[in-house]
Order: C-alpha cells, then structure tokens, then sequence
C-alpha cells in the first residue's frame, strides 16, 4: 500500500475524487498523464480498495469513480500536506 501512495500520479488521483467524477473529467483534472498508466493506477486503487468504479448499467462506456471510506479518510491528510506545503515549501515562491 505504501507504494501506492507514494507512486506518481495516486494522491492527484484521490485528491480530485472528492467528489465523484468520470474517466475523461477525473483524466483531465489530474492533467498530463498517459492514458495507459491513469487505467493502471485507478485499477491498483480500486484493488487496493480505496476507490469504487461504476458502471451506468444503461451504458456501460459510462463509468464512474467514487472514493470509498478507507480513501476519503485519505483526504484530511492530503489536506495537511497541502496546508504544510503552503506554509514552507511556497513561502518564497
């Protein structure tokens, strides 16, 4: 698990499912990332149980990404790195 919190692109991930979100939306948040290796981390999310995908059982091009409990109990500690990043890493920026 730690590897997975640690490898790029994971805490992006989490950070911009605060609320629910679309591949494409949740894809174009996070930015710049290769398709192939966005499909693989959300994968090792929700294998990891920290995200759930949803499909529209009335089309199933339409999926949905949700942050499960164990991933929202991710969020205030993303909000602390952040917070703390503000104050020393930014300060001088």
């Amino acid at each position: 698990m730690s590897q997975l919190l640690g490898s790029r692109w994971t805490m992006l991930i989490i950070h911009h499912l605060r609320e629910p979100r679309r591949y494409c939306e949740l894809q174009a948040l996070v930015g710049d990332v290769n398709p192939a290796t966005f499909t693989q981390r959300l994968r090792l999310l929700e294998q990891q149980g920290l995200i759930v995908r949803r499909e529209d059982p009335e089309n199933s091009r339409h999926v949905e990404y949700a942050l499960t409990v164990q991933g929202t109990e991710l969020l205030p500690i993303l909000d602390e790195l952040a917070a703390w990043a503000r104050k020393w890493l930014l300060q001088g920026a």
